[in-house]
């Protein structure tokens, strides 16, 4: 039986990434490779950090 995928359990794992410093810093240096400015980055950080944990989880999800 597999476990039953719910909004919440979604949200932790994203949440999980997000509140990661390791994750934060990861993006930050895969964001600057895009050529995201230190001005985009803090004035978008929330919606990068999601955009980031969502490819992510997605990339997890294929493999599973």
């Amino acid at each position: 039986m597999t476990p039953q995928v719910t909004i919440e359990t979604e949200w932790k794992r994203r949440t999980d990434l997000i509140e990661n410093p390791e994750f934060v810093k990861l993006c930050v240096e895969y964001a600057k490779e895009l050529g995201v400015t230190a001005k985009e980055w803090n004035e978008n950080r929330a919606g990068l950090l999601m955009f980031f944990a969502n490819e992510i989880c997605a990339k997890e999800n294929q493999n599973n």
